[in-house]
């Protein structure tokens, strides 16, 4: 049985396009708005944002209503800034990004010339309003410094908010279906270990 040029290109183009979101998972993003002083929004402002351990920088515009999103970035620390002509460089340093993030950065901006800056220091906001996922990221200083028998990933999980790990087993069949790892018994949120 040969297999044409065009029907395995078409297989690996296919198996490609299923790996795109996996890639995405691992990206947050920074997205804001930007408003001057009396409220109005600043179209066609442009914010840079650069990665501060590798000084990589993005660029973006605010479109009319002000908006600006920069997605695909690694997790990490930030710098954004934003300038306009008309107004003073307004920056915000320490923005932290984790794996599938969604931060909102935004801005005041106030009248004067761009060699002006005005350093923003706030705090990143409690109340995540960007969407609806809940997430944990565990650092690599508990991942290496915590004593996990047998290093069991499925312990970390219990790191987690939210999480119980502490239940018994569902019995005996349990632990024939996958070995030592479905002996663990994990709630998330109040849902049936099953799920």
């Amino acid at each position: 049985m040969e297999i044409s040029r065009s029907t395995l290109a078409k297989i690996f183009l296919s198996l490609f396009i299923l790996t795109i979101p996996a890639f995405a998972q691992t990206f947050g993003e920074i997205t804001g708005t930007v408003l001057d002083a009396s409220g109005a929004v600043v179209p066609a402002a442009s914010v840079s944002v650069t990665n501060t351990a590798t000084s990589q920088v993005r660029q973006a515009d605010t479109n009319d209503s002000g908006n600006f999103t920069v997605p695909f970035l690694p997790p990490g620390a930030y710098q954004v800034r934003v300038e306009k002509q008309g107004f003073k460089t307004a920056t915000r340093n320490n923005v932290s990004i984790q794996v599938a993030d969604s931060v909102r950065v935004n801005f005041n901006m106030e009248l004067g010339s761009i060699s002006e800056a005005i350093e923003v220091q706030s705090g990143t906001p409690l109340l995540t309003t960007e969407s609806g996922t809940v997430g944990t990221v565990i650092d690599n200083k508990r991942i290496v410094e915590l004593p996990l028998n047998g290093r069991n990933y499925l312990q970390m999980v219990a790191l987690s908010p939210n999480v119980s790990a502490e239940q018994g087993a569902g019995g005996e069949a349990a632990a024939r279906k996958g070995g030592t790892r479905t002996e663990k018994s994990i709630s998330v949120a109040g849902a049936r270990n099953q799920f």
